[in-house]
């Protein structure tokens, strides 16, 4: 069976989102931080979302999503509580993939990007169930 094919609407917010994860890394870089993997996803039927970029600093190793919108406070509204479940599940397949990251300072980020702004890092910006 195959897929079919994405619209021009998904299309263009893929290359927006592409486009935002590569700026949020560069932000990154630029603060000090050492981005480990961008674009992590976990074996299908774990129940696990992907994790946008994942980077670490000193005993901090961050999990962060990326969220662009055409605003700021448009892309802060659209993480939903699924969203989260499905990223802390997958930062548990990454640090089980990972043993020697597992020890560090573990949290959960958001970076927000608008269309004419530049990344917003939301540091701890939710903590799961775990």
């Amino acid at each position: 069976m195959t897929r079919p094919r994405p619209t021009t609407e998904r299309r263009e917010a893929e290359k927006l989102g592409r486009t935002a994860e590569a700026a949020c890394v560069l932000a990154l870089r630029l603060r000090g931080w050492n981005v480990v993997t961008t674009r992590f996803r976990p074996p299908r039927g774990q129940g696990a979302g992907e994790i946008d970029i994942v980077a670490r600093r000193g005993r901090v190793l961050a999990f962060i999503e990326v969220k662009a919108r055409e605003t700021e406070t448009d892309a802060a509204e659209s993480l939903t509580p699924r969203q989260q479940q499905r990223i802390a599940r997958a930062a548990e397949v990454f640090l089980a993939a990972n043993p020697e990251l597992a020890d560090l300072d573990c949290r959960f980020d958001v970076m927000l990007v608008g269309r004419l702004t530049a990344p917003v890092h939301l540091e701890d910006a939710w903590r799961p169930g775990w």
